[in-house]
Parts: C-alpha cells; sequence; structure tokens
C-alpha cells in the first residue's frame, strides 16, 4: 500500500477515494478518526485523513487523477466544478465518473 494523498479533511478524503475507485483504482481512507483531535494533538501530515492505494501499479494514473482533481479545487476552500456529459448534455459533479442520467462514463 502507499499513501497517495493528504487532504484537508475526511470529506475531501473521501471525495477523492470515490474519484479514484470511479476510474478502477482500489483505495482506501484512513486516519479520519484522528481528525477530531486536531487541537489536541499537533497539526501535521499525520492527523491528516489520508488515502491509500492498494495497488501501487496503479500510482502514475491515480497521480494524474489527483491533479485533475486539484485543479478544481478554488483557492476559497473545496468548491468541485462539474462536467457535462457528452452523449446527453446532462451536467455531473467531478466525482461522479458516470453520468447519473445515461451512465456514459466521464470524459
Amino acid at each position: 500500500m502507499q499513501c497517495i494523498y493528504s487532504a484537508e479533511h475526511p470529506t475531501e478524503a473521501h471525495i477523492v477515494r470515490g474519484i479514484l475507485e470511479s476510474q478502477g483504482i482500489r483505495c482506501e481512507v484512513r486516519g479520519e478518526g484522528i481528525f477530531g483531535l486536531k487541537g489536541e494533538l499537533p497539526c501535521t501530515q499525520d492527523t491528516d485523513p489520508t488515502v491509500w492505494l492498494l495497488y501501487e501499479a496503479q500510482y502514475s494514473m491515480a497521480r494524474q487523477i489527483i491533479q485533475d482533481y486539484e485543479q478544481t479545487k478554488r483557492v476559497n476552500g473545496l468548491c468541485i466544478e462539474s462536467w457535462v456529459c457528452q452523449s446527453c448534455g446532462e451536467e455531473s459533479e467531478v466525482q461522479f465518473g458516470v453520468c447519473w442520467k445515461c451512465e456514459q462514463s466521464r470524459p
């Protein structure tokens, strides 16, 4: 296993995990229980929730997906952009890898 992402909070860690899993990359979230202790513990990456790859061979693909995700974040917080399905024109949030209306894969 390999740590691929350190999130700002547990929700973001689960969003990243969902994005990766929608692209066939198996991973898990760790450290979300420790997050509640921030303030009692020093604020370091050790207290941030993290996303771990189950298969290190998927690292480069996962890194590219995470870079794409990070580009959608705005400076003022976790504001996620959406994508438009090329098949039916429906708008979906970035964490979905498949259109909710017609089940076409995200481009």
